[in-house]
């Protein structure tokens, strides 16, 4: 089982202006990103790519897998259940939302070897987890941004009440802050998701060391 302590989303829009270095595009800014947040120690990358094909998005998980050689960092792709199953040596994790393929059939085309991992808005949907799911992304706990069609935010309390009915690692995402990460940590999640704490105007490797200093602070 994968540690998702520290778990990264973003696709080639959320590349911003101030995050090309010389004549890179947008993918290749976000893989070389990716490459240096591996190397300090990120433990998943999701890449949510809405604005690419197949085969670019085929491509794109090639770069990063490259670039991820040699590191802990895990790949993931979202909701894209034939890309995964043309990727499986290349993708670590496929994650499932509400509205997207059922994981037990999902499981059943790309095989094993993928780690499956599904987004839960609501307690109620604990009861139809199926056992081939590794872990839940809860969400969103706060308002956020980055997400045009997030759910209402659910609060620490209810993400607690989620925690104690569940054994599976739970990963919080929506409205995630240097200001409630160690709060998080403390309700019992396993890891923090985040998108524009990372990719923002400052430098995405500052942000995550200090992402990773509050995940570790005592």
């Amino acid at each position: 089982m994968c540690n998702y302590n520290s778990y990264f989303i973003a696709g080639p829009e959320n590349i911003l202006p101030n995050h090309i270095v010389g004549n890179e595009n947008k993918q290749q800014a976000l893989t070389r990103i990716v490459h240096k947040l591996a190397l300090n120690g990120l433990n998943v990358f999701q890449l949510r790519a809405k604005n690419l094909n197949e085969n670019e998005t085929i491509q794109l998980l090639i770069d990063l897998k490259a670039s991820i050689k040699e590191t802990n960092t895990k790949l993931c792709i979202n909701d894209n259940v034939y890309v995964a199953s043309q990727t499986k040596d290349l993708v670590d994790i496929l994650h499932l939302g509400q509205s997207d393929m059922n994981p037990e059939k999902a499981q059943s085309i790309i095989g094993n070897h993928t780690e499956i991992g599904l987004s839960i808005t609501d307690e109620s949907q604990l009861d139809f987890i199926p056992k081939c799911v590794k872990y839940i992304g809860v969400g969103p706990i706060y308002n956020t941004n980055s997400k045009d069609d997030a759910s209402k935010p659910i609060g620490e309390k209810r993400l607690r009440e989620i925690i104690l009915k569940t054994n599976l690692p739970v990963v919080a995402i929506g409205g995630i802050s240097l200001d409630n990460i160690k709060n998080l940590f403390a309700l019992g999640v396993s890891g923090v998701a985040v998108i524009s704490n990372i990719l923002n105007q400052n430098d995405p490797l500052e942000n995550f060391h200090l992402l990773k200093n509050q995940i570790y602070k005592d």
